[in-house]
């Protein structure tokens, strides 16, 4: 898990560095663990990449499913293909600032469907919160 991890630190480094000094590891694992619920109830990675192209964001997902380089998304992309009350369950379940969420999601999404879709295969809905502990 040490690449979202580096991915989590940074931005809380950015952000409020006494956070990212204080909660750390437990922080970034709430976070995950809040990401693949979310990603789960959303009908797994198959769920959220039809939001993402039904939202028109398609060619950015599924460069975080292929095996080559990740393209980035803004917070405002990730807010129109999750929708806001899928941000804020996530960003309330971590426990982090309501702002924040989109923009952690941002960063962190990319990385965590890259590392749940090795050689570019999508796992089955269910195998997200296993596959996660291997993250």
């Amino acid at each position: 898990m040490s690449l979202l991890n580096d991915v989590l630190k940074s931005f809380f480094s950015k952000n409020n560095a006494a956070q990212a000094e204080g909660q750390g590891q437990g922080q970034a694992d709430v976070l995950i663990t809040a990401a693949l619920a979310m990603l789960d109830q959303a009908g797994g990675i198959q769920g959220v990449i039809e939001k993402f192209q039904s939202s028109g964001l398609g060619d950015i997902v599924a460069s975080w499913v292929g095996t080559g380089q990740n393209q980035a998304i803004n917070p405002d992309q990730i807010t129109a293909a999750l929708g806001q009350d899928s941000v804020a369950a996530v960003t309330q379940q971590a426990n982090i600032p309501a702002g924040e969420g989109s923009q952690i999601l941002a960063e962190l999404l990319p990385v965590l469907i890259d590392k749940l879709t090795p050689e570019g295969q999508v796992p089955q809905q269910g195998q997200l919160l296993d596959l996660g502990k291997s993250v």
